[in-house]
């Protein structure tokens, strides 16, 4: 058997920024003004979507180049790039799962030739921010992508490599044969994963999955 699908997470797990929200919000100087909701999403007390809407009425009338710019700013870690670049060339299929910005993830697909990528939107009107977005991924919906993406593609859930580094990952590692957490924060996420990366640094990635699971990277 061997690796057909890796699936990573965006944020803290190929970029260094852990939550593209809190990022934006910070350098867009609307962080204070975020906090009226902010606990109440964090919560659960806001659906999903809503949260998200109101991240973005905060930032409504910025520059689609501007957004862009700051994500750009945002660092890979070290190792990521190469990793994604290996798993191409080893005829791996790529994507991209996140509960972040879909702008952000078609940066990196263009950047690194990832297959697929599924992510939230925040929508645009004349280059600018619009305050209106569509949630394509809530909160513990990951795993529901994956499923999905596996029926279309026909590959199984053992022959998937999943890489994260938060709680809304678990499911994805709940599924795939070998998971990854890279610098896990919580117990939850590193007792899920089957290797924990302590620093976030993916350039021995490939090796540790080679050594737990040497049958899904034979030559």
């Amino acid at each position: 058997m061997r690796l057909k699908l890796a699936v990573f997470d965006l944020d803290g797990t190929l970029k260094e920024e852990r939550d593209p929200y809190i990022y934006l919000h910070k350098q867009l100087g609307t962080w204070e003004r975020s906090q009226e909701f902010f606990g109440d999403g964090l919560a659960g007390r806001i659906p999903y979507e809503e949260w998200l809407r109101l991240d973005a009425s905060l930032w409504k009338g910025v520059a689609r180049t501007r957004i862009e710019e700051l994500f750009r700013r945002d660092r890979y870690l070290p190792g990521a790039q190469e990793t994604v670049r290996t798993l191409k060339a080893w005829g791996v299929y790529v994507a991209i799962i996140s509960t972040g910005l879909l702008l952000h993830a078609q940066q990196v697909q263009a950047d690194l030739g990832v297959d697929y990528v599924v992510a939230n939107e925040i929508l645009f009107e004349d280059g600018r921010v619009s305050g209106e977005v569509r949630a394509h991924i809530p909160e513990g919906g990951k795993g529901a992508v994956l499923d999905a993406l596996l029926a279309r593609t026909g590959i199984s859930a053992a022959e998937c490599l999943a890489v994260g580094d938060g709680a809304s990952d678990v499911d994805l590692f709940r599924r795939a044969g070998v998971s990854v957490a890279v610098a896990p924060r919580s117990e939850q996420v590193k007792v899920a994963a089957d290797i924990v990366l302590p620093e976030q640094d993916l350039s021995s990635l490939l090796e540790r999955v080679r050594a737990f699971a040497p049958w899904l990277l034979e030559s």
